[in-house]
């Protein structure tokens, strides 16, 4: 039986996302800063049949480790200029009424009580659509020397903050209000039942807690919960919480290792395999022939300069290209920033490619999967990639900038793909939890139902 796919619109509240393309000629994205143009994207994402629209998150912007920030990154917007996309989304629910939203929070630099009023507000906003992606990683340099925090934090110890920032949320979630506390009783002037609405109490490593949380249970009550990051401890972490997890490799085998891995450590956690749903980077050009379709990549990929994509580099790995011996691999490098991005070149089958090489070849493979053809080559290289690797949908790579970036995807193979039964006849509805997942509440596997149980005394 064919699997329909799950797909995600991967953006960004920057002129600039993966591509470092803003300038191409078919991207328009100088009004970037004005809610028209992000309430057109998402409501034709939503008219497509996109299942939701994704905002990563950039706190900072690329720098070394003495604070030093490449010209590039300003002159070429490179993670710079960014804005707030949590502040986004209760302006995009209402001109995108089906599409879910999901949106990057990090435990390192937020704090839980702050967080879940935000998430919580958002799916109320939304009707139930508002999915949480959990990062642990952002730029760390960033955190230190913009939001004071006192040194970098290691990477496993992230993990440890978010398992406890995870933890505490889903206590204000699901712990905080019982059901049936609020009765707006206007002839007994009670809003809310005392005996339902409980004090909670946290004293961990990381967090302090004692009172009650302000707002009122939403339609999900725990948002739909995301996990980006594949390293030992990233795997760990989505096991225990991840409803859906994004990952970015770029060749087959190594997406199925990755789908094989993350579906093992889902069974060894207590849950089904296929409870985990895997959704992985992929950027689409499509042409009449595979020759054009080939020229239109090489273009795309020639567009944003060598600088430039080293600053990317910089800001999602942490690792300075332009300080490192040309002839050197990144077998050995450390960083407390982005592992799984430094996995992506290193081959432990064979030779990993030199710093030089990375850099010549950055511009291209950037993202996750790419598929460059016509109409047909590509929808039976997504069917026979979904075969091979069990993938359960895709995050399509915004390439260009607004809605030109998805306009060959949407118009040209979405219909092919329906019509291969990859997708499905009518686009999913419903809270974001039951459209991804399937199911209707949080599930049973999953620590939030614990949670509730033990207030219940169940």
């Amino acid at each position: 039986m064919v699997k329909q796919l799950v797909l995600g619109a991967f953006e960004e509240f920057t002129p600039n996302f993966i591509a470092n393309a803003w300038h191409h000629e078919r991207g328009d994205t100088s009004a970037f800063a004005t809610l028209e143009f992000w309430q057109d994207l998402a409501a034709r994402m939503d008219a497509a049949g996109f299942d939701f629209f994704f905002l990563a998150e950039a706190i900072g912007y690329p720098m070394n480790d003495a604070g030093q920030v490449p010209e590039a990154v300003i002159r070429d917007a490179v993670q710079f200029p960014v804005h707030d996309p949590l502040a986004l989304i209760s302006g995009l629910a209402t001109a995108a009424p089906r599409i879910g939203f999901v949106a990057t929070a990090s435990t390192t630099a937020q704090h839980p009580l702050l967080n879940a009023r935000t998430f919580t507000t958002l799916d109320h906003l939304t009707g139930g659509r508002m999915g949480w992606n959990i990062v642990t990683s952002d730029n760390q340099q960033a955190l230190v020397r913009l939001l004071g925090q006192t040194d970098v934090t290691p990477h496993d110890e992230r993990y440890a903050r978010a398992t406890e920032f995870v933890d505490l949320s889903l206590r204000l979630w699901e712990e905080a209000w019982d059901e049936g506390a609020v009765l707006a009783d206007k002839a007994t002037r009670t809003f809310s039942d005392p005996a339902k609405v409980h004090r909670i109490e946290h004293d961990g490593k990381y967090f302090r807690f004692d009172g009650y949380f302000p707002a009122t249970p939403s339609p999900q009550r725990t948002p739909t919960l995301f996990q980006a990051g594949t390293s030992a401890a990233g795997t760990a972490f989505a096991a225990r919480y991840a409803e859906c997890v994004f990952t970015q490799d770029r060749e087959a085998a190594r997406l199925a290792a990755t789908v094989a891995r993350l579906r093992a450590q889902a069974v060894a956690a207590g849950r089904p395999a296929d409870s985990v749903k895997i959704i992985n980077g992929a950027s689409f050009v499509i042409a009449d022939t595979v020759d054009e379709a080939q020229r239109l990549r090489a273009e795309l990929n020639a567009t944003p300069t060598r600088e430039a994509t080293a600053a990317l580099f910089l800001g999602w790995s942490g690792v300075d290209l332009g300080a490192l011996d040309p002839d050197a691999t990144l077998d050995s490098v450390s960083t407390e920033v982005g592992h799984t991005m430094i996995d992506m070149w290193r081959n432990p089958n064979g030779t990993s490619p030199t710093v030089g090489e990375i850099l010549d070849s950055l511009a291209s493979t950037f993202g996750g999967m790419r598929f460059t053809g016509t109409v047909e080559s590509i929808a039976a290289e997504v069917e026979a990639l979904v075969e091979e690797t069990d993938i359960d949908g895709f995050l399509v790579e915004n390439w260009y900038g607004g809605y030109e970036g998805y306009r060959d995807f949407v118009e040209q193979l979405m219909p092919v793909l329906r019509e291969r039964g990859l997708l499905p006849d009518v686009a999913r509805s419903g809270t974001l939890r039951s459209m991804l997942t399937g199911e209707p509440d949080v599930p049973e596997w999953h620590p939030a139902r614990a949670v509730r149980g033990a207030q219940s005394g169940a």
